[in-house]
């Protein structure tokens, strides 16, 4: 009797672990094509949510920081720890703007990775973005600037 229960109780954990797997399978497939489209649409959203500073240690970011690519415009909402070189008395706009995207290329990585390279340009400064964006959304910025020290961020892309 106990080893029939035993044996039916080991049956219905396989058949309950086989179906969340299926279910965690389809769920990341799901997400592996918002992100592709979002990509393909040039219409994404990376909210943020770690900086790493040149200097010092990394920083959790409390805020809805964020880096925002709609078409042909990028929109920069992302803290600044670091030097700067050459910016204006307060310290200028940093991180925080929205400008045209002077120049834009994407190509596919390794094991659902794709890699873009971003430029673009204010009245301050020239930047150029690197994200390398995973199929599960995950997401890492790094920022160049002429005016400011090189800092990188990481996130998750906002699936719409």
């Amino acid at each position: 009797m106990k080893k029939g229960l035993l044996a039916i109780l080991a049956i219905v954990a396989l058949m309950t672990g086989c179906a969340t797997s299926a279910e965690k399978m389809a769920r990341q497939a799901e997400v592996a094509a918002q992100v592709k489209e979002a990509l393909q649409d040039r219409h994404y959203k990376i909210d943020v949510h770690m900086m790493y500073p040149r200097r010092g240690s990394s920083v959790n970011v409390s805020s809805n920081y964020s880096l925002e690519v709609k078409g042909d415009t990028l929109v920069s909402y992302l803290p600044y720890f670091g030097r700067a070189y050459n910016v204006p008395y307060g310290g200028g706009k940093g991180l925080n703007f929205k400008a045209l995207i002077t120049g834009y290329r994407s190509e596919p990585g390794n094991k659902g990775l794709t890699r873009i390279q971003i430029s673009t340009e204010n009245e301050e400064d020239q930047y150029l973005y690197y994200l390398e964006i995973f199929n599960n959304g995950e997401a890492t910025i790094d920022v160049q600037s002429r005016q400011r020290e090189f800092i990188t961020y990481s996130g998750r892309m906002d699936l719409y």
